[in-house]
C-alpha cells in the first residue's frame, strides 16, 4: 500500500502504521489511533474531593486513590489478569515493550519489572486497586462492577468509549476522559494500544480495485470522519480532529462531554505504538496464563521471577 500511504502519511499518526509494516513496506491500514487514556468517574472523584485535572503523575494517581478509598465505597482502579490492557500501555508509555524494535525479548527489563511491582503494590501495599472482576475489562462481571460505581478510574484506549455507551449506560454524563498519568516530568501521557488493520490479500483477482477502496475507506478525510461518527474510534488522520464534522454532537459527546478530541490533541505526539513480532501471541499467552496470575493474584512469584520465566519460555 506504499503508493497510497506515503503521500498522506504526514496527516496521520505515523506510529500506527508501523505495526502493519515490514522492511519498508506498508501492508495494513489502521482503523484507529488506539490512544490509551484515563476514564474518570467524576461522581466518585468529586465525592472523594479529587480534582481529576490535578492528576498529572502516577504519584498523583496514588494520592487520589487513597482519597477515593478513604471517602467512598469504590476503589481507584483494577488490573486485568486475563487480557492485555493494563500492563502493556503502562510500560509502552515509558518507551518499553515485550520486544525491542529488532524483535529481541526485553519483557524482563528493569522498567517492566518495576511497573509490575508498581501494580502489585497498588493492590497489596497502598490498597487502592484490585484484580479486575471477571479478569478483564470486557467481561460481564466488570461491566456491571464499573456501571455500579465500583471503581473511579480506568486506563483503556479511546476505542473503549463504545463499551461504555453499549454496556454501562448508567455512567452517561459521569465519565470524563483525560491523559494517562505520566511516570516522569517529561514522560508520555499515552500509548498506542491494540490495533485493527485492514489489508488487501494476495488472493484477490482485483488488486487495484481493492487497494483503491481500502485507501478511500481508511486514508481519506471522508473515511476517517465516518470512522468516528459510526464507530466512535479515534481516527488515525489527525488533521480531521478539529474539523466541524468531527465536532458535531453525537452519542459519544453526550456521554463523555465535549473535550474528547481536546485530550487527544494534547497527547498527539506522545502515542508510541507497540512492537509487533511473530512471537507476540506466544508472549501474550504466557503473560496471561502465568505471569499476571502468579504476581498479582497468587503472589507466588516476584515480578522479576515471573518476567524472567516469561522471557525464558518465549526464548
Amino acid at each position: 500500500m506504499n503508493d497510497y500511504v506515503e503521500p498522506v502519511l504526514d496527516d496521520f499518526i505515523e506510529s500506527r502504521f508501523d505495526i502493519y509494516s515490514k522492511d519498508g513496506n506498508y501492508y495494513g491500514i489502521p482503523f484507529h489511533v488506539g490512544a490509551t487514556v484515563a476514564y474518570y468517574n467524576t461522581e466518585i472523584m468529586d465525592k472523594a474531593g479529587v480534582d481529576i485535572d490535578s492528576i498529572a503523575t502516577w504519584d498523583d494517581f496514588i494520592a487520589a486513590g487513597e482519597k477515593v478509598v478513604a471517602n467512598t465505597d469504590a476503589i481507584m482502579t483494577t488490573f486485568e489478569t486475563t487480557d492485555i490492557w493494563s500492563f502493556w500501555p503502562m510500560i509502552k508509555q515509558q518507551g518499553s515493550d515485550y520486544f525491542d524494535e529488532n524483535g529481541e525479548i526485553i519483557v524482563n527489563n528493569e522498567t517492566n519489572v518495576q511497573t509490575l511491582q508498581f501494580m502489585h503494590d497498588m493492590i497489596y501495599e497502598q490498597e487502592i486497586a484490585d484484580i479486575t472482576p471477571g479478569g478483564d475489562f470486557h467481561s460481564e462481571e466488570f461491566y456491571g462492577f464499573m456501571n455500579d460505581g465500583g471503581q473511579a478510574a480506568l486506563m483503556m484506549p479511546m476505542w473503549y468509549m463504545g463499551r461504555f455507551t453499549d454496556y454501562m449506560e448508567d455512567l452517561k454524563g459521569k465519565i470524563e476522559i483525560r491523559p494517562m498519568p505520566k511516570w516522569s516530568e517529561d514522560g508520555n501521557r499515552s500509548a498506542g494500544a491494540g490495533g485493527t488493520g485492514t489489508v488487501v490479500t494476495n488472493q484477490t483477482e482485483h488488486e487495484e480495485l481493492a487497494k483503491d477502496f481500502l485507501a478511500f475507506a481508511k486514508l481519506s478525510e471522508e473515511g476517517n470522519i465516518a470512522i468516528w461518527k459510526i464507530l466512535g474510534f479515534d481516527p488515525p488522520m489527525w488533521t480531521v480532529w478539529e474539523s466541524e464534522a468531527i465536532r458535531e454532537d453525537n452519542k459519544f459527546y453526550q456521554y463523555f462531554g465535549e473535550d474528547i478530541f481536546d485530550t487527544l490533541i494534547e497527547v498527539r505526539d506522545e502515542i508510541d505504538s507497540i512492537n509487533i513480532t511473530e512471537k507476540n501471541p506466544d508472549m501474550q499467552n504466557e503473560l496471561l496464563t502465568n505471569t499476571y496470575n502468579s504476581v498479582l493474584r497468587q503472589q507466588s512469584q516476584t515480578p522479576q521471577e515471573a518476567l524472567d520465566q516469561a522471557a525464558e519460555v518465549i526464548q
